[in-house]
C-alpha cells in the first residue's frame, strides 16, 4: 500500500547564490510512501498506521531549520527524514522548485530509497554520579552484548539536579535492534539491576547508573510502563545536544520538531565535555 502527499510547500535556504543565502524561497515536495496498512484497516485505531499528518509536520520542522546548497541534497534528507520510522519499507520524494530557471515552469529533482533491513534505529541515554568513569564504561559493554551500537555521543560532565550531589556523566547512544520497545527497556532495566542500581521514592537520588530508552523509530507510546519520546529531550541539554551530535537530521515524533529546531532553545553552558574519556570508549566499542 501506497501513501501520498502532493505539493506541500514549505520554505527554506536552497541555492549557492548569495541572495538564495540569505532569503528563504518557498519549494514543494511530493512524497510516495510504501508501508504495510493492513492493521489500520482492520483496526481503524491511527497508531496502527502511519500518520500522514505527524510526517508532514515532521518534514516542515525540518526544511525551515535547515539550509541546503542542492535541491538532491534536500530530496535525500526528507528520505532519510521519512525512512526514519522504521514501518515504512520505501519513500520516493521529488522536489520541486519553481522559478528556478528562466524560460521553465519548474526544476524538480526526484530521490527514491529502501530501507535495506527493518532494524529500528534507537537513542539510549546513559548517566551515572556513583563512580562514573567506570559505571558507564560497563553500561556500555553490557548494552553492546545485547544490541548493534551504532554510535555513541561525547560523554559530559554535568551538574546533578538538584545539585548537591556529585556531578553526572551523560551521554547518548545510538543502537539498532529488532525487539520490541517494551522489551529494550526490560533489557536496560535488567542492566541497571546489574549495576547495582537503587531505586526509592527519589527519583533524583545519586544512582550508579541510569538508562533511558529516549527514542525508539518514530513510534508515539504513551502507557503507564514507558513513554516514547522521552519528554524530557525537549528539556535537558545533556540529552538534545548528545542526539544532535549523533544525528542532526532526527526530528522527534510527537513534538514534531527537528533536532536542530530544539537545540537552537537550549543552553549547554555548564556542560563539560570529556573528550579524552570518550575516545577510550569509542576505541573500546569500535575499535577506532
Amino acid at each position: 500500500m501506497k501513501i501520498l502527499i502532493e505539493d506541500l510547500r514549505v520554505n527554506t535556504i536552497i541555492g549557492v547564490n548569495p541572495n538564495e543565502r540569505t532569503n528563504k524561497q518557498e519549494v514543494s515536495i511530493d512524497l510516495e510512501i510504501w508501508t504495510d496498512l493492513q492493521e489500520g484497516v482492520k483496526s481503524y485505531r491511527i497508531s496502527d498506521t502511519i500518520d500522514y499528518k505527524v510526517i508532514k509536520k515532521e518534514i516542515i520542522s525540518y526544511v525551515e531549520n535547515s539550509s541546503f546548497n542542492l535541491l538532491e541534497t534536500l530530496a535525500y534528507k526528507i528520505c532519510k527524514v521519512v525512512l526514519q520510522d522504521n514501518r515504512i519499507k520505501k519513500v520516493r520524494v521529488r522536489v520541486n522548485k519553481p522559478g528556478a530557471l528562466s524560460y521553465a515552469k519548474n526544476v524538480a529533482v526526484e530521490i527514491s530509497m529502501m530501507r535495506k533491513n527493518s532494524l529500528a534505529k534507537a537513542y539510549i541515554g546513559i548517566g551515572s554520579n556513583i563512580e562514573p568513569e567506570v559505571n558507564v564504561r560497563r553500561s556500555l559493554m553490557l548494552l553492546k552484548e545485547k544490541f548493534k551500537v551504532t554510535k555513541i555521543s561525547t560523554v559530559y560532565l554535568t551538574k546533578a539536579i538538584p545539585p548537591n550531589q556529585p556531578d553526572y556523566y551523560n551521554c547518548v547512544v545510538e543502537i539498532k535492534t529488532n525487539y520490541d520497545p517494551f522489551h529494550v527497556k526490560y533489557i536496560l532495566r535488567k542492566i541497571e539491576d546489574k549495576l547495582g542500581r537503587v531505586r526509592n521514592e527519589n527519583k533524583y537520588s545519586p544512582r550508579t547508573i541510569d538508562l533511558d530508552l529516549l527514542m525508539y523509530g518514530n513510534l508515539i507510546i504513551n502507557s503507564e510502563d514507558l513513554v516514547l519520546p522521552d519528554p524530557e529531550i525537549t528539556q535537558r541539554p545533556f540529552i538534545s545536544i548528545p542526539l544532535y551530535e549523533l544525528n542532526e537530521d532526527l526530528v522527534i515524533p510527537g513534538v514534531n520538531k527537528a533536532i536542530k529546531e530544539i537545540v537552537k532553545d537550549v543552553k549547554g553552558d555548564e556542560m563539560k565535555p570529556l573528550n579524552a574519556y570518550t575516545e577510550e570508549l569509542k576505541r573500546e566499542l569500535f575499535g577506532i
